[in-house]
Parts: C-alpha cells; sequence; structure tokens
C-alpha cells in the first residue's frame, strides 16, 4: 500500500485512536495557545484583523475546529492542505464552510498573498526530503510569519522503539532528534521556542519549534 493508501485506510478511525488523548490533542491545544498568543501580539484588539493560516498535514481538519474556538471564524483565514483525500472527506463532512485542498508540500506554489502562520503538526517525518519542504514552507510565509512545527523526536533508546513500532502502522517516515530539527530551522528561521509537549508511557518525546521567518 502507497503513503496515500496507508493515510486514506486510517482516515475512518482517525479521529477515534487512542493517540488523539495522548498526543495529537495535546499537541493541538498547545499550538492554539502560541496562535493566540500571536494573534494578541498583532493586531488582537482589532476585530477586523484575519489572520491568514496554512495546516500543512491537515488530516480531518481537527485543528480547524480548534482554531475557530481560539480566534473565533470571522477572523480566519484557514487553508487546510493534506495529500490523502479520504482524510479531506471527513474534514469538509465536519467543516463544509472550510477551505480544504489535497496537495503535497511541495506542490503548494507561493502566492502573492502569504500566510501569517503555518503549522505543520506530525506531518513533517513524513516528507521525503526534509529540507527541502522546510524550505516551501518559509517561501509560504510572509516576514515576521510563524512556523509552528509539532512531531515526535527520536531523543533516546526509548523513542525509537516506540517510533519504530509506530512505522508497521504508518508509512515511512524519518524521526529526527531535537537537536538535529533545532539545526535544521536555524538555516532558514529565527528559533523563537521551543517546547517539550508532553511525557507519556507508550508516547515517544513530542516538541513544538516555534520558528519565525526573517
Amino acid at each position: 500500500m502507497n503513503r496515500q493508501g496507508i493515510w486514506d485506510f486510517w482516515a475512518k478511525f482517525y479521529d477515534r485512536l487512542w493517540l488523539q488523548r495522548v498526543s495529537l490533542q495535546p499537541t493541538r491545544a498547545l499550538v492554539c495557545q502560541k496562535i493566540a498568543e500571536y494573534a494578541k501580539q498583532t493586531g488582537g484588539e482589532e476585530k477586523e484583523r484575519k489572520f491568514h493560516i496554512l495546516d500543512m498535514g491537515c488530516g480531518t481538519g481537527q485543528l480547524y475546529g480548534d482554531l475557530v474556538q481560539t480566534l473565533g471564524k470571522e477572523r480566519l483565514q484557514y487553508l487546510g492542505i493534506d495529500p490523502s483525500g479520504a482524510m479531506l472527506e471527513k474534514a469538509l463532512e465536519k467543516f463544509p464552510q472550510a477551505a480544504f485542498f489535497q496537495s503535497d508540500v511541495m506542490e503548494v506554489l507561493p502566492d502573492k498573498d502569504l500566510f501569517d502562520l503555518i503549522v505543520c503538526s506530525h506531518s513533517f517525518p513524513y516528507y521525503s526530503d526534509g529540507e527541502a519542504a522546510l524550505k516551501r514552507l518559509a517561501t509560504l510565509l510572509k516576514p515576521g510569519g510563524q512556523l509552528l512545527l509539532t512531531q515526535a523526536c527520536t531523543d533516546s533508546l526509548y523513542d525509537a522503539i516506540i517510533l519504530k513500532l509506530t512505522g508497521f502502522t504508518t508509512s515511512k517516515a524519518l524521526y529526527r532528534s531535537s537537536q538535529e530539527m533545532k539545526e535544521l530551522g536555524s538555516t532558514l528561521f529565527r528559533e523563537l521556542q521551543t517546547f517539550r509537549i508532553s511525557e507519556k508511557v507508550m508516547v515517544p518525546s513530542l516538541w513544538l519549534f516555534q520558528w519565525v521567518k526573517g
């Protein structure tokens, strides 16, 4: 089964997976907290201020629902992109008013209307060329825009074992260490903050890298 086929298969179960509680939900909560802080710092008092957000690897659109609660629908200019058509079908069932598009990170072209924020949540390890993907994401951000990248990292033998087991149910992935991710990001972004998201049994090290363009 190819990469897209694997994620198409998981689409019907995705919102009910046990990983939602121990990994994906805590990740989205921290991402939304950081986006709320960004909004407050960059025009939070202006009710007409819209925030242009790209959700790269959006899956079933869960982050969109959380962002509506965080910013309000009227302030959210959202685009969700995912290579899995089945994931996007689920997203549109839940949020027909949102913009979702089937594509790959390397196929997204820069537009004159660049993004204030890009969220790349747990999808980066699956990109075949991480360096090229990161460069592409940088071209999609406005100067001063932020990339919020979350993923599991191989920081210990325990992480390596858990992520090896994870690989039997997902597509091929490269899980760098948190230090390797920092070094990779430093070539294109200014590091703002780095967060260890959670420490739970049967869950590898989860990190959020908050990077600024320019």
